[in-house]
Formats: C-alpha cells, structure tokens, sequence
C-alpha cells in the first residue's frame, strides 16, 4: 500500500467514514503494531498510526477508562486466537514509543538479551491400566488396545473407538490423561464426549461406558463437550464436587492452588453437588444447585455452594480459544496462569500490588512478551532468571 492511501485511509477511520474493510485493516495494523512492536508501515507511518488511535481512544472514551479494539470473542471452540492486544491497568490506558534508540555513548556496557520462556504446547502423558505410560506429543495413529477400544493419538488430540459390534467388557478399565505444566490437550472419549484439558490438570476415565452412568475424574481445569445420552447421565468427579449433566459444554477450573472450584455453564443444564463445608460446625456436608446456561457455580471449602448469576464468559474461557484475558485481576492471580502455562516459578520481592489489571494477550507469545505488556503499567516489573521469574514493585 503507498504512503497516500494509507493516510487516505487512517484520515477516513479518524473521521468516522470508513468502510467497514477500511477500518478492520487499520486496526490490524495497529493490533499487529502493539503486539510484535513492527510492522510494514514505515516508521513515520506507524508513528502517525498510534497518534491516531490514541486520540480516537482518548475522544470516545475518555483516557482513564480507554480500551484498545475490543476484542469479543463468542464461538468457544479451540481455535487460534487473533493477535489482537489490549492493555488497561489501573485505571488508564498505556503504550510504548518506537523511536529509534540512539546509539550508547564510548565505553557503555551493553546489557544482554534478558531471558524468555516459550509458550505451552500440545503435549501430555496417558497412563494405561496397567500402569504404562505413553507420550502423547510424539505417538500418533493408532498406539494400543484398552478395554475393548482403539486408543487412537493425532496432531494434540487421542480418542478412544469401540470396534462396531463390539461388546462392551465385563470389567471396567481405567486411563489418566496428564498434561503438565507448560501443556495442554484434547481427548475424545468412547461415548464421543470432547474434553480440552488446561495445564497442570488430569483426567481419569473408563475406556469404554458400561452400566447407567458415564463418570470422570478431573484434577486441574477442563472444558467438555458431552455427547448427550438421556440413559446414561455423565459425572465429572472433583476433590469435592460431582457435576452431572445429560449433555452440555461446561468449564470445571479445579485447581487445587485456587481458592475456589468454579463450574461454568454454557449450553444446557447441570447439576453441581458439594459436600465437606462447614463440617467442623456439625452442618450439612451437602449440597446442590442448577445452573443455568450462562451462570457459574462457585464453591470454597467451609462455605456454602453458591452461583455467580453474570460470570465474565470471555474471562472463563479465554484458555479455550488461545488467550489470557484479565478483567480487574490481581497480580498473583494473572502469575497463577502464567506459572502454569510457561512452566515457571514466580516469586516476589515486596508486597504486590493491590491494582487490578486489564488485558487480553495471546497465549502463543514468548512470556516475555506478557510481561512487558503488563510492566506498560508502571505498576510492576519482572526478572527472569531461567524457570523463575520475580515480581518487583
């Protein structure tokens, strides 16, 4: 594109003329701009881009409330997520200048590269009945028989097929899907339920559904899409829940380091039972609700079962389609995900901040690249030192 379009263009967005093709390639440019620092444009070009978007920023929303091209995401199926950026920390918006740095003065010692971590990846470990382990990241096409099915691994997913005509076997035969840290995974089950597992989680299942109930064990955070069957209801088993459903797409975060189990319904209905609150009392250890699509249910030891009646959807299941969304996070919650995801250690070096933070970030970047977008803020900054990182005020 020559320089005169372009600005024929940019002129068009500022003035609220363009066409709606005109206006998605200018906030490309931008979104590609704030995420990789570069793009085709010339440096007068892109230097003209950001004043642009910052006044149309600061004159419709006002500064302190500013977000950049907001990004609504509604189809929650695991697909790439676009390379779109936003970043609003306490309060106002931030950006960064690309002038050219000028050259150090004689006798300047240069600082090295800082370290960086890459992103997770499709990778996990599939424990047999009899105790063998398999690596999913590097088998692929058909790896063994379990319990009558085909264990089929391909490209991040392993499924498991009943032969047709097979019956099922008498005794029931048990396999975990681990990812770790840094991994993440999809499994198809016998019934053709769909499960996308979140780092740092686990999933224990039956080969093959025998009698009038389908049953799961999840340890972490996963995200179901079950094959609806009226006679065979499905469970999904926590530390101290049973989520029942008929057929659904719900997200179970299950992480034994957070403070809370939270079930979040999308489509259909489910049934969450609790137990083992407010023991110590003497009061009823049980405890149940429905959820309704669009609604979440919340349960912290020693307190009773609760739903969140307007749980931020894009928030929940930003893991699904890519993403880190933060909406008026603290700190060490956004460190919790990026320890997960990037297989790291966080420390921290005085109290953290008490701020909230705002962003959505791809989950495909190097962790270098998240922080710096948080460090925008002014309100944190962070040193990598090989699989540890340090929270500094």
């Amino acid at each position: 594109m020559d320089k005169q379009t372009f600005f024929s263009i940019l002129d068009k967005y500022q003035a609220g003329t363009a066409s709606g093709a005109e206006k998605a390639l200018i906030e490309e440019y931008y979104r590609r701009l704030e995420l990789a620092g570069t793009t085709e444009l010339s440096a007068e070009e892109e230097a003209i881009l950001k004043e642009t978007m910052f006044q149309q920023i600061a004159a419709n929303k006002g500064v302190a409330e500013a977000k950049v091209i907001p990004l609504k995401r509604k189809n929650y199926n695991m697909v790439a997520a676009a390379a779109a950026v936003i970043l609003v920390g306490a309060g106002g918006y931030f950006w960064f200048s690309q002038k050219p740095a000028a050259p150090p003065p004689p006798g300047t010692v240069v600082k090295t590269k800082p370290q960086d971590l890459p992103p997770g990846r499709d990778a996990a470990t599939l424990t047999l009945a009899d105790g063998k382990t398999i690596i999913l990241d590097s088998a692929n096409g058909a790896i063994t028989q379990q319990g009558g099915a085909t264990v089929i691994n391909l490209k991040g997913q392993v499924s498991y097929a009943n032969k047709p005509g097979k019956s099922n076997p008498a005794a029931v035969v048990y396999n975990t899907v681990n990812t770790a840290r840094g991994n993440q995974y999809q499994l198809i089950l016998a019934d053709g339920s769909r499960v996308w597992l979140n780092s740092a989680s686990s999933l224990r299942f039956p080969t093959s559904f025998t009698g009038n109930r389908r049953e799961v064990e999840l340890d972490g955070e996963g995200y179901f899409e079950v094959a609806k069957d009226a006679s065979k209801p499905f469970h999904v088993k926590t530390r101290s829940q049973d989520i029942e459903v008929l057929g659904t797409h719900f997200n179970v975060n299950a992480y034994n380091d957070e403070e809370a189990i939270k079930t979040t319904l999308l489509e259909g209905k489910v049934r969450v039972a609790s137990g083992e609150w407010q023991v110590a009392s003497g009061k009823s250890s049980n405890q149940e609700i429905m959820l309704k699509p669009g609604e979440q249910a919340v349960f912290t030891p020693h307190s009773p079962l609760a739903i969140n009646h307007s749980p931020d959807l894009d928030q929940v299941m930003a893991w699904t389609t890519g993403q880190f969304v933060f909406r008026d996070q603290r700190i060490e919650n956004i460190m919790k995900q990026l320890s997960r995801w990037y297989d790291v250690e966080i420390n921290y070096s005085g109290k953290p901040v008490q701020e909230g933070f705002n962003a959505t970030i791809p989950r495909n970047v190097p962790v270098s690249k998240v922080l710096r977008l948080l460090e925008l803020t002014t309100l944190v900054h962070f040193k990598i030192e090989g699989k540890k990182i340090t929270v500094l005020p």
